[in-house]
């Protein structure tokens, strides 16, 4: 069915939030069942806008794309924090500090700005905006760079050479205007919406830039 892809985006002006899995972490039937809920909805919303005048439709469409989009990743991320049934390689120190130096090498060498990094037991949510003075990122090549690099380190590990580790595909969102602290928090506070720390700083496989640390800590 045309639109049960979610779009990606190069990364611009605005920051981005991203969040990816291992592979394996939601079975085939549940993310189908989730996505069918999606796809209908997106439907459902291309009717209702069938109806509605030209400029009316496109902010509407964009509004509605915007929030389904969302909400199935929310419900996918409510799915990994309490019924998945694993991998849970992630949890694993070596493997989670693999992921976050990766990002953190791209952010040193100036591919990418990294804002924070959560490495939960079986996925990542990360906000990434451009570098000073670049206009665009490109997503495709940034995500299949550190996606493939860290698949082959923690296969390297896990003494698993050649099999699947992340699931494919991520999910990423533009952060509106006024919503940047909004989405930080969420990121930090993965793991204490999952019931294993108290408090975000708490967790041990988080990087938070340190141009944030005053702002998210005071």
């Amino acid at each position: 069915m045309k639109g049960s892809k979610i779009p990606h985006f190069d990364i611009g002006r605005e920051p981005v939030h991203f969040s990816y899995r291992l592979h394996g972490s939601i079975p085939m039937p549940v993310l189908k069942a989730a996505r069918g809920r999606r796809d209908a909805q997106l439907e459902q919303t291309r009717l209702e806008a069938k109806q509605m005048a030209t400029g009316l439709a496109g902010q509407y469409l964009q509004r509605r794309h915007f929030g389904i989009n969302a909400q199935h990743e929310l419900e996918l991320d409510d799915y990994l924090h309490t019924k998945s049934n694993g991998p849970y390689h992630l949890s694993q120190s070596e493997l989670a500090t693999i992921v976050l130096e990766s990002l953190r090498v791209l952010h040193d060498k100036k591919a990418v700005f990294v804002y924070v990094v959560c490495v939960m037991s079986n996925h990542v949510h990360a906000v990434l905006g451009t570098q000073e003075g670049m206009e665009t990122v490109d997503v495709g090549v940034l995500m299949k760079s550190h996606k493939g690099f860290t698949a082959r380190m923690c296969n390297r590990v896990l003494g698993s050479t050649g099999a699947p580790f992340w699931d494919e595909g991520y999910f990423d969102r533009t952060v509106r205007r006024g919503k940047f602290m909004r989405v930080m928090w969420y990121v930090l506070n993965n793991p204490v919406k999952a019931g294993l720390v108290e408090n975000w700083e708490d967790w041990p496989h988080t990087w938070l830039n340190p141009e944030y640390e005053l702002l998210l800590k005071g």
